[in-house]
């Protein structure tokens, strides 16, 4: 397991049934072997192979599942993993789960930009990719007060959000 995880999981609701440990240790693998950002449909063609942890959890009869379906199968096993980080703690001093992956760009010097899942905390790191971060926060709190702004008793919630939005 990796060092900066207490724990890894699936997030409650997920379908998959893989070792979640095992399932991380292969994308991050699959990364590595990828110059640290695997492609969309890489971890469908590593998953290909009957040994694959993640083997299982794609549909591979074409008559049921064609190749969209299973790049919606990898995104959503992406998007389920999630880690257990004992020295993040909510307001209870409950440890939080944070999301493994989050869909970024990365834009080199000599390719077009193209869309990749990045390790949360290396997007973090990088100057980039924690902007992005930002921009995705700013567009979901944007949403989350202009759907519920109406409600007053959200203020307290609402008013921080707003100055938020105005920096």
């Amino acid at each position: 397991m990796n060092p900066r995880y207490t724990e890894v999981k699936w997030k409650t609701g997920s379908v998959f049934k893989a070792d979640p440990d095992l399932a991380l240790y292969e994308i991050e693998q699959l990364d590595e072997a990828n110059g640290g950002k695997a492609p969309d449909g890489a971890l469908v063609e590593h998953a290909k192979n009957p040994k694959s942890v993640l083997h299982n959890e794609f549909e591979w009869d074409d008559s049921i599942a064609g190749y969209k379906y299973r790049l919606e199968t990898e995104r959503k096993i992406k998007r389920s993993l999630v880690v257990v980080r004992e020295d993040i703690t909510d307001q209870n001093d409950n440890p939080i789960e944070i999301r493994v992956f989050q869909r970024g760009t990365l834009q080199s010097e000599n390719d077009a930009p193209r869309r990749i899942w990045w390790n949360t905390f290396d997007m973090l790191k990088d100057p980039c990719g924690r902007e992005q971060l930002l921009g995705n926060a700013r567009k979901e709190l944007n949403q989350f007060r202009n759907k519920y702004q109406a409600l007053t008793e959200l203020s307290d919630i609402l008013n921080p959000i707003e100055e938020f939005l105005k920096s």
